[in-house]
């Protein structure tokens, strides 16, 4: 089993995305959190079920990412520990971020 690390930037996302989704529905920002913790939950057995995409983010390292419609999840596999850096919008402009 692979361990995951959440970035304070990640929870600043979740965070983020809880706040903007509770504005119109408390129960629909708890549901897609933990629809998102629960693919996150995956990744500790499944670390590369995410498809690469360091070549679409012109970033050092291999970003890997997942999708939970409509966000985005990028992560990076090191050793037995998978690192999750951001989750996004699937509208936001990213290939900044990681740059």
């Amino acid at each position: 089993m692979y361990k995951l690390l959440y970035l304070q930037k990640t929870l600043d996302d979740l965070e983020e995305i809880h706040f903007h989704i509770s504005t119109d529905s408390l129960q629909a920002a708890d549901n897609v959190i933990n629809s998102i913790l629960d693919a996150l939950d995956n990744l500790e057995a499944f670390p590369f079920s995410g498809r690469s995409v360091a070549d679409k983010l012109d970033a050092k390292g291999d970003y890997r990412i997942i999708i939970i419609k409509p966000y985005l999840v990028f992560y990076r596999v090191i050793s037995t520990q998978v690192t999750i850096y951001r989750v996004l919008h699937e509208k936001r402009y990213y290939n900044a971020l990681f740059t």
